[in-house]
């Protein structure tokens, strides 16, 4: 059996050149190549026959099974993740809330509102000039990051698929999204919100944090929790002087929260022509149980020799947070020897993963991540007909909402977007989503 590393597109797909075994990102990606008889279906008893450590943590989360089965057949070993840096929270000029005279980290939606107005009118940077603002959003890239803490004061996600009464419902369209327009709207009018939240990037306002332009983002917990996180970093090299500090996602009306991935993570499927060779498929087990399972195979894999190219951060310590060594500190260069190329990613299990993490920045994920409950009720599960709606929807949600914060259509017309929204598919898929959840994910 061949092993090497490839780049699968769907061009690749085409053209017939499927690998044995790959990783997908989302179930949306497995639903497409599954219709197009690429994949073979597995059978559940084979993956906790053939990795039964992996098998006993992933199956607590046996939602994830549901999100990758389709006319009731397997067709992906779901991944997991269950404590994510990722996850976002507030993270705020502790500076500026010092020189505004606020001397307690925000929590409720009110005292939210009250230190964004203190750093757009106070002059917090201490210049003598009206230029700065609370914060921003993105609402091009998404429908806007930097206000899903806003939105989850009000107990909505927009994009996210949520059980409300027993019934499914898109959070774009719920009543309470409404609410939260209004909020952010009235910010708007206010000068607390910087007008460039259209066109703006994750990347650029961070900038504007760094560069004294907002005094509140929303962040990676894992970018912002600790000394070393990336966020934290880069503020002390653009501004030294500057000083953070991170919270609790506001608690509003509807409750607190922030847009979440859930336990979701990649998706490790086969290739079809694997079927008329067991084995190989006995094979390809053997690596997805040692990819898992056995701590020698998956730090080759993952991190490469230890003491060569890798250590643990604390010296003499046999576990923990680990670093890599001077020479590998960057990916291309641990490309260059294989590193990472092999490796399957959060595949592995949960007490390797206890082993091999940094036990300060699990206690700030569990601190302030708002996971579990905070979202997808369909664990991000590809419905019947996303590819006919799903990304013209969104686009018109980004167009709508975008409109309603800066104040460009009245906020009167969200009825109208609600009816528009249902009209071009949003409907379909509600009635999809009802019918998915009612089979695979009520509990």
């Amino acid at each position: 059996m061949k092993i090497k590393p490839v780049k699968v597109t769907d061009a690749s797909i085409a053209s017939g050149d499927v690998p044995d075994l790959f990783m997908l990102g989302d179930p949306a990606n497995v639903s497409a190549y599954q219709g197009q008889g690429v994949l073979l279906n597995i059978d559940p008893n084979m993956v906790k026959e053939k990795m039964p450590e992996y098998y006993k943590d992933v199956e607590q989360s046996k939602a994830l099974f549901q999100t990758v089965t389709f006319g009731d057949k397997l067709w992906a070993i779901p991944m997991y993740i269950d404590l994510k840096p990722y996850d976002m929270t507030m993270l705020w000029r502790k500076d500026w809330l010092d020189k505004v005279g606020i001397t307690k980290l925000p929590e409720t939606l009110e005292e939210f509102e009250k230190a964004i107005y203190a750093f757009a009118k106070q002059d917090p940077d201490g210049n003598g000039k009206n230029d700065t603002y609370g914060l921003t959003g993105t609402a091009t890239s998404t429908w806007s990051t930097g206000f899903y803490s806003v939105f989850g004061a009000y107990g909505v996600e927009p994009t996210l698929w949520q059980e409300k009464n027993g019934q499914i419902v898109n959070g774009s369209i719920m009543p309470e999204a409404k609410d939260a327009l209004a909020k952010l709207r009235q910010w708007y009018v206010d000068g607390v919100i910087d007008p460039e939240f259209i066109t703006d990037t994750q990347d650029t306002y961070r900038k504007k944090l760094y560069n004294n332009r907002i005094g509140a983002i929303e962040e990676q917990i894992g970018r912002a929790a600790l000394e070393d996180g990336a966020t934290i970093v880069s503020m002390k090299d653009v501004n030294p002087s500057a000083k953070l500090a991170i919270s609790k996602n506001p608690v509003g009306p509807g409750g607190s929260g922030n847009w979440d991935w859930g336990v979701k993570s990649n998706y490790v499927v086969i290739g079809n022509k694997v079927k008329d060779d067991p084995a190989k498929l006995n094979k390809i087990f053997e690596i997805l149980r040692a990819q898992s399972s056995d701590e020698e195979t998956i730090n080759m894999t993952s991190m490469g020799v230890k003491g060569t190219n890798w250590d643990f951060a604390t010296s003499g310590t046999t576990s923990g947070a680990t670093k890599y060594l001077p020479g590998f500190e960057k990916q291309e260069q641990r490309d260059s020897i294989g590193v990472r190329l092999f490796s399957l990613g959060n595949i592995t299990t949960r007490s390797y993963r206890d082993k091999y993490s940094n036990p300060k920045l699990n206690e700030a994920v569990r601190t302030y991540s708002s996971a579990p409950h905070w979202t997808d009720a369909l664990l991000f599960a590809a419905l019947p007909s996303d590819g006919k709606y799903k990304k013209d929807l969104t686009a018109l949600t980004q167009k709508y909402f975008a409109q309603f914060i800066s104040g460009e259509i009245p906020l009167s017309d969200f009825d109208k977007y609600v009816a528009e929204w249902k009209a071009k598919g949003g409907n379909d898929l509600t009635k999809e989503a009802n019918e998915m959840y009612q089979k695979q994910f009520k509990k």
